[in-house]
């Protein structure tokens, strides 16, 4: 969000980002997960102090009120209540139906020509979509969008099956920027290390952490975990969304099994390897690898043996930058058609 926020600002356009109440139908826990009323104090401290420990808990209420910092500093107004000349939906999974189903990433109720930048249905295919009885909603949304692109090719074929429409693909918004609003000042630890990005509630198999201790301590490294609580790693940096993305050039070698762990390490020209774990974003890592030439470094598993193949070798960022920006012609002639179409209606 940040990223696009910039980017379309050195364009020079005003941005606000809009509000919505996230639709949880599908998953009742993980709207108990995501509100922060009272009532729901009963929830945090079975599910996070109890079961997860008070390291875990601290750490995300200190992260969480590091994010709020920063939330304060941009500018709202209500998705349906605004007056705005255009709205851009996504990036990321906006078109996921994973908890429940959020029109308005479909175009309902904006009463704007919508354009969706980047936007994925993770792991959301066309039978869950008729399993949850919401494909017709979703597609008579997707055919009346005033601007249509995917993140990667699950995306783009679930657009074109619904709609008609063959849609361009474009790069995540991080890659779109160039970035330079986001380096910021961080103090990295004063040893070197192998910076861990991972869920919290992943990377916790103990043949997993074992194994990247082992390459660490081969290696005379440290293990830091950025932005999410590993109690395994030997730092656990609580970062806002620019800090986090600044520790990432000081990082000797990254291991991550995210998508934009991915990005950022690639954005930044590190040592990394990746990891796809098929139940959260098989379909956008594989694409993002495929793209930028970068299969190579994908890890079969998380072993020791994996870790040394993978980081003994160096990574061409000249060509995987050739790649990027070859993405980024497409991606700034798509977002930038769309803009100056609604801008001469």
């Amino acid at each position: 969000m940040l990223a696009m926020k910039n980017y379309l600002e050195d364009l020079g356009h005003s941005v606000v980002i809009l509000t919505y109440q996230k639709n949880f139908d599908f998953d009742k826990a993980e709207a108990s997960k995501n509100s922060m009323s009272f009532a729901n104090l009963p929830y945090y401290l079975k599910n996070y102090l109890f079961e997860k420990g008070f390291g875990l808990t601290c750490f995300n209420t200190r992260k969480a009120m590091t994010h709020k910092k920063s939330w304060q500093e941009l500018t709202y107004l209500p998705y349906d209540n605004n007056d705005c000349d255009a709205i851009i939906i996504g990036s990321d999974e906006v078109f996921s139906i994973d908890v429940g189903c959020n029109q308005m990433m479909y175009g309902y109720g904006l009463q704007l020509p919508a354009i969706a930048y980047a936007p994925a249905f993770g792991r959301s295919t066309v039978d869950l979509l008729k399993e949850y009885d919401v494909y017709d909603l979703i597609k008579s949304g997707l055919e009346k969008m005033y601007a249509l692109s995917a993140r990667d090719i699950h995306t783009q074929t679930m657009i074109e099956e619904m709609t008609g429409r063959k849609v361009p693909v474009v790069c995540d918004p991080v890659l779109l920027y160039d970035g330079h609003g986001f380096s910021v000042d961080v103090k990295p630890p004063n040893k070197k290390f192998l910076l861990v990005y991972s869920y919290d509630s992943h990377m916790v198999d103990n043949e997993e952490v074992h194994s990247i201790r082992e390459f660490a301590n081969n290696h005379n490294l440290i293990t830091v975990s950025l932005g999410t609580y590993h109690k395994w790693c030997d730092k656990n940096i609580v970062c806002n969304a620019r800090e986090w993305y600044s520790y990432f050039k000081y990082a000797d070698c990254v291991v991550t099994d995210t998508f934009h762990g991915s990005v950022v390490a690639i954005k930044n020209h590190c040592n990394a390897a990746f990891f796809i774990r098929s139940r959260i974003n098989s379909f956008k890592m594989e694409s993002l690898l495929k793209e930028t030439g970068l299969k190579d470094r994908l890890l079969e598993s998380i072993s020791a043996d994996n870790l040394e193949k993978v980081l003994a070798k160096s990574i061409n960022y000249k060509e995987v930058d050739s790649r990027i920006e070859k993405m980024l012609e497409t991606s700034k002639k798509y977002l930038h058609e769309a803009l100056e179409n609604i801008d001469a209606k």
